[in-house]
């Protein structure tokens, strides 16, 4: 009896310790294709335009393996933007272009001490700053440059990086502190998606 509870406390350690690594183990296959701005949900194309009334915007169809969302891409002064909706129009998040650079030390810091402990040798390829919130706190924090408390922010990260012998392309996602929330590596992946 005893050796058999032995073997069952040590799968379970085992198992345990599999559960932990498997951010690297989750895989995101990504499809984008260019739509017709008639394609999309008329509340987001209204929302799209009511922050950005002369900006050309680009729409974007986004198959994944959970669900098909659909993307505006656009450049405003001077800054790159890419808005999220799920099929209905809803939006979903505000992404901006940023640099790793940019992001303030402590929370870099923390982002490079996590980093250095996944993978082998990496190199930031894509920063971008995730606003997620209520339509009216989206539209404020890009109308007036000042981000509402009611706004959950992150930065998504993308990486040309070792990992198991392996080089890749790997999406990380951290939240204001600089806390890994999530590290996905990117299956498929339009190459010019990396940079805008």
């Amino acid at each position: 009896m005893i050796p058999i509870k032995k073997y069952l406390y040590a799968f379970l350690i085992l198992l345990a310790g599999c559960m932990w690594i498997p951010c690297h183990a989750q895989k995101k296959y990504e499809r984008e294709y260019a739509i017709r701005q008639s394609a999309v949900p008329g509340k987001a194309v209204e929302f799209v335009k009511s922050m950005f009334k002369k900006d050309k915007i680009h729409w974007y169809g986004e198959e994944s393996l959970k669900e098909t969302t659909i993307e505006a891409k656009l450049k405003s002064g001077g800054k790159h933007y890419s808005i999220e909706f799920d099929k209905s129009g809803e939006i979903q998040d505000i992404e901006i272009l940023s640099r790793f650079s940019r992001i303030d030390a402590e929370t870099s810091e923390a982002i490079r001490k996590r980093l250095d402990k996944e993978f082998t040798k990496y190199k930031v390829v894509k920063t971008q700053i995730q606003y997620k919130g209520s339509k009216s706190d989206l539209k404020r924090a890009i109308l007036s440059d000042k981000v509402p408390a009611a706004i959950d922010m992150h930065y998504e990260l993308i990486l040309n990086a070792v990992w198991d012998k392996k080089i890749n392309y790997f999406e990380v996602l951290c939240d204001h502190e600089g806390s890994v929330v999530s590290i996905h590596e990117v299956v498929q992946r339009n190459s010019d998606n990396l940079i805008y």
